[in-house]
């Protein structure tokens, strides 16, 4: 897998999510002048090797009586392979490690399954399934505004997500290069994360956190939000910010679901901060 790392200084910095790892372009660097960063694109994605196919899943794991073959990767594949490269790197944890969009569910299991891994965490725009019995509010492009003030990507159709970065108004912020990677790595076919992966990972974490209060005790967590009004939304961050005792909302009033170059000036100081924090207590005597 490609693992793209800048910058010096602890804690480091893991980024996970659904988007290239050039999709970045506008954190990376900034959080690179004080400690190192790092980005990764998953199996099936730009410079990874492609996802491993064929494997069986065994019927116990699956509805049907006979092994099914798998063609794409699951919720589990992501975390481990995030596991993988956290493991084989020459650099010691713990880390921040933060979560984007569908990468924040693989960022929650993650940390509950090695807490100790973790320094603290940032979720940004995490991605959620609406009651399909509510009406949604209706979605508004970019170009019909630009106040960013609409839903974002939810995960309801029957293709695989696409994270639309280059469709949002403020992608041309991105350095060239960068601009030209993500449409090269679009043009590869990548392996997208989808609805079935998603009901994967809500599931995995219903398993891991169950209905427990503050699963994350007093790990450090930033949330990160957009000013999207469903209800539905609106009751995952109420959720989220129940995982930890320690939490600290954030609210992204003018970016879409791609706060990463909508606002990613919010996103670099909740990265500060965590890092700040860690400096902290491994200065304490």
């Amino acid at each position: 897998m490609h693992l793209y790392c800048i910058g010096e200084g602890s804690p480091t910095v893991m980024i996970v999510g659904a988007a290239f790892s050039f999709d970045w372009g506008l954190v990376q660097p900034e959080v690179a002048k004080w400690t190192r960063v790092c980005t990764f694109d998953p199996s099936g994605n730009a410079w990874s090797d492609p996802f491993q196919t064929p494997t069986l899943i065994p019927p116990s794991q699956n509805s049907n009586q006979t092994p099914i073959e798998k063609t794409t990767p699951t919720c589990t594949d992501r975390v481990d392979e995030i596991h993988r490269l956290l493991t084989k790197m020459p650099i010691h944890g713990p880390y921040v490690l933060v979560g984007f969009s569908v990468g924040a569910l693989w960022e929650r299991i993650y940390a509950a399954r090695y807490p100790d891994n973790i320094a603290g965490m940032i979720i940004v725009d995490h991605a959620f399934l609406p009651d399909l019995g509510k009406s949604a509010p209706p979605h508004v492009s970019p170009s019909q505004g630009s106040s960013h003030r609409y839903s974002p990507p939810v995960l309801l159709s029957e293709a695989p997500i696409v994270m639309g970065f280059e469709d949002d108004s403020n992608f041309s912020r991105l350095p060239a290069r960068d601009q030209e990677l993500h449409m090269w790595a679009l043009s590869q076919h990548p392996v997208r994360p989808g609805p079935e992966m998603a009901a994967d990972c809500f599931a995995l974490i219903s398993e891991v956190t169950g209905e427990r209060r503050y699963p994350l005790g007093d790990m450090p967590l930033w949330v990160i939000n957009t000013s999207n009004e469903s209800q539905d939304y609106r009751a995952l961050q109420r959720k989220l910010l129940a995982l930890s005792r320690t939490s600290k909302q954030i609210i992204a009033w003018h970016s879409s679901h791609m706060v990463p170059i909508d606002e990613p000036d919010l996103i670099t100081r909740a990265i500060r901060e965590a890092v700040e924090r860690e400096r902290r207590i491994l200065e304490k005597p």
